[in-house]
């Protein structure tokens, strides 16, 4: 299974990390997509699950000095506040990494957004470290949005922060301070809701960063949509790391131009799938869907999108009408 089950003993660390970017028009003397950010500074905070609570053990902050983005981007000094003097006073990547790496121990990682994992093993891999993280993650934003009660939509920690009346008395979009906030959203999810439900939607929301969680498939051209969808479906029937038949969780159903199934592998967990159909140059039909291994936003998307279809059809939900009266008073 790619999901991880939590027990009591369960070690969390909640992480953050603010990474420098290269500067626009300055030539590198390597290829600029393989390191597209430099991490400058780790923070961190580690939990234990026991009986139903989530109890703070530890803290880790490490500043990194660069090697090859030396000189702050222009946004990251805006939203960091660093100076580039700053950047001389940190530890180097691998000693900041080897030492963040032992304070984590076997937890599971958890961070705002899903973007700081493949960061980090960008920077494992350009450095020439092993880049395999060997941990789970779990991305806190959408398990925030399912707890209040605003799923299908995205929003900042400093947002989840006022939610829950958390007093602010640092300044975000330092590594150190939002691991901080986000730590605070975490209890306050534990606090506000009964344990077993967020256990029961952390355990299932968590993935392992070094295993592809997200697949994709280009169809063939074909004459009308009909034929566009069918095409896609050999991509749908089997797993795509084990390659064994997928089970039907919510059978595929159209509505508008794109159609959802949630399917489960035994082995490795349940796969959200959408196809669209578009139209190329030509005037062809033509698929474009995607498999992954699902979390909260995938099941309830899926799940609203079928509701959505259980009440409308394929045609989904009917447009709003225009208020003419609001219209003509424009």
């Amino acid at each position: 299974m790619l999901s991880k089950k939590i027990t009591d003993g369960t070690e969390f660390v909640v992480f953050d990390m603010e990474w420098n970017q290269p500067l626009p028009g300055k030539a590198y003397p390597f290829d600029v997509s393989k390191l597209t950010g430099e991490i400058i500074e780790i923070g961190a905070l580690k939990y234990v699950y026991d009986n139903g609570e989530l109890i703070y053990k530890d803290s880790f902050s490490a500043d990194i000095a660069p090697v090859e983005y030396t000189k702050l981007h222009y946004h990251v000094k805006k939203v960091t506040h660093k100076k580039n003097s700053d950047l001389a006073n940190g530890s180097s990547f691998k000693s900041a990494y080897t030492t963040f790496r032992s304070f984590c121990g076997d937890a599971i990682l958890v961070g705002w957004g899903s973007s700081d994992p493949s960061m980090l093993k960008m920077n494992l891999s350009f450095f020439d470290m092993d880049s395999k993280l060997n941990m789970f993650f779990l991305d806190l934003q959408p398990i925030f949005s399912l707890f209040a009660g605003l799923q299908g939509t995205q929003r900042s920690v400093e947002a989840a922060v006022d939610f829950y009346s958390i007093e602010k008395n640092e300044f975000f979009h330092s590594a150190t301070a939002d691991a901080h906030y986000t730590g605070a959203v975490f209890e306050a999810i534990f606090k506000h809701n009964k344990p077993s439900e967020v256990i029961s939607a952390i355990s299932s929301s968590s993935i392992d960063p070094d295993i592809p969680s997200d697949f994709s498939f280009v169809g063939p051209e074909c004459l009308d949509s009909a034929a566009a969808f069918v095409s896609a479906e050999g991509f749908m029937s089997n797993c795509p790391l084990c390659n064994s038949v997928l089970k039907v969780k919510i059978p595929s159903f159209r509505i508008r131009k794109s159609q959802y199934a949630l399917l489960e592998c035994r082995e490795h967990g349940e796969l959200f799938a959408r196809t669209r159909v578009k139209k190329n140059k030509a005037g062809n039909y033509y698929s474009a869907s995607i498999l992954r291994f699902a979390t909260q936003n995938d099941y309830w998307l899926v799940a609203s999108k079928k509701e959505e279809y259980d009440k409308y059809g394929e045609k989904g939900k009917p447009a709003e009408p225009v208020n003419e009266e609001a219209t003509d008073s424009v």
